[in-house]
């Protein structure tokens, strides 16, 4: 066997021995270049089962975009921007004060009982004759308790503007909890967001990869049964050449008499028949060549407009994708102006209301020295840091009627009374006159 001959052998074998990966792409079994021809005429690409499943996967996940981002915060948050900046600034009047009148009604009544003690007293000493020491005497005792309910006016003023801005501080706290939640919804939902376009681009990729190796095994297939093809061509073409080879050395032993013989028997030489069908078989192999060169030009083009097709709906989808990325920034950059939006509303509302604040501070201030004044050279009274005291009764701490302003309950009072080192009855005392 020659060399060249050899070689063409063991192409036949690596062609036909080499194994597919799918059993549509399989060259084995095929032992003619007929054969050979339908199987190319038959070859479409049809994707595998990694292709279909990448595709699938992909589709599956595209569904699964989260949705417009909906603030279940912003609402609310903007309301109460709207109650900071629309509160009211510090007023107060203590005549309409329920705190003070009940105050008042209390030490009108012991500056009575004081009043009546002193000139009771006075008119023992004179023998139970009224004098003018006696009237004296009742009139110091009254004054002296009257004077300690003027005594409590700063503390009242300093409670109710202690009540106003911790209800201002409140809406401020609510305020900066929701934006807190906020921030965490809008950064919970890009993290959502951005993993689904991480996931989207690894899952495009790993189809695009998947379709990419598996259209190579179809190109594979395709590059093997051309190979063949060549193969059994080339087997056809020493064929019709070895006959060739032949005819002619038939031609040359039989020479010219043969042919008279002929020509005198039939009218035709034997020669010329051999020479017809050679010809013919000659022919025969151009036309097949030349139909095969049209069907794979005919397929090839159909591949070309499938892969066209195919690299269509790449483009199309990667236009998609890029479009949905950039809604997604424009989401973003607009959620970051609104969250700019809402900080410098925040920061007004926050300024204006520490102004308020500020400004009441002052107010409270001058009503309370204006308060105070009125009861200097008075014969004492509770101290700054009580409210009120009741004859021999408890002096009502300004904790106590701080959180009693505020609407705390008793028992929260209780607690508060228990902590400073008050006794169960000095606290017992002192809700009874919170609550007279």
């Amino acid at each position: 066997m020659s060399t060249e001959k050899k070689k063409e052998q063991q192409l036949l074998e690596d062609v036909t021995a080499r194994p597919a990966v799918q059993s549509s792409y399989s060259t084995a079994g095929l032992n003619s270049r007929k054969e050979v021809e339908n199987a190319l005429t038959n070859a479409v690409y049809t994707p595998g089962q990694s292709v279909t499943d990448a595709a699938a996967d992909l589709r599956n996940w595209q569904q699964n975009r989260p949705g417009k981002y909906e603030s279940a915060y912003q609402g609310r948050i903007e309301d109460l921007i709207g109650q900071l900046l629309e509160r009211n600034s510090f007023q107060y009047s203590y005549a309409q004060d329920p705190l003070y009148r009940q105050y008042a009604r209390q030490y009108t009544q012991n500056a009575r009982n004081a009043s009546a003690d002193a000139a009771a007293q006075a008119a023992a000493l004179t023998g139970g004759y009224g004098s003018s020491y006696a009237a004296s005497a009742a009139q110091q005792a009254y004054q002296q308790q009257m004077g300690a309910l003027n005594d409590a006016l700063p503390s009242l003023y300093r409670l109710a503007l202690d009540t106003y801005n911790s209800e201002g501080d409140d809406v401020v706290t609510r305020i900066d909890q929701l934006n807190t939640q906020e921030k965490n919804a809008q950064a919970q939902y890009n993290a959502e967001l951005s993993d689904y376009y991480s996931q989207l681009d690894r899952k495009g990729s790993a189809y695009n990869a998947a379709y990419e190796q598996d259209y190579g095994r179809y190109q594979d297939y395709l590059g093997r049964l051309n190979t063949l093809y060549g193969y059994y061509s080339n087997q056809e073409q020493q064929a019709i050449a070895k006959r060739q080879q032949t005819f002619n050395n038939v031609l040359s032993i039989l020479g010219v008499i043969g042919d008279a013989v002929q020509l005198a028997i039939t009218g035709t030489t034997g020669i010329g028949s051999l020479v017809g069908a050679l010809a013919n078989t000659g022919y025969n192999m151009y036309a097949k060549d030349r139909a095969y060169a049209a069907e794979r030009a005919d397929a090839a083009w159909g591949q070309q407009m499938q892969e066209t097709q195919r690299q269509d709906s790449l483009a199309q989808q990667k236009y998609k994708n890029e479009q949905a990325e950039r809604q997604y920034q424009d989401t973003l950059r607009q959620q970051e102006f609104n969250n700019n939006v809402t900080s410098e509303k925040l920061n007004i509302a926050k300024g204006e209301w520490a102004l308020k604040q500020s400004k009441a501070a002052q107010s409270a201030q001058q009503a309370a020295a204006n308060a105070g004044a009125k009861s200097a050279g008075g014969s004492g009274g509770s101290g700054s840091g009580t409210v009120l005291s009741s004859g021999g009764s408890t002096i009502v701490p300004y904790s106590a009627a701080r959180l009693y302003r505020q609407g705390r309950s008793d028992t929260a009072i209780r607690s508060e009374l228990l902590k400073e080192g008050y006794s169960n009855d000095e606290i017992n005392n002192i809700l009874k006159q919170l609550g007279s």
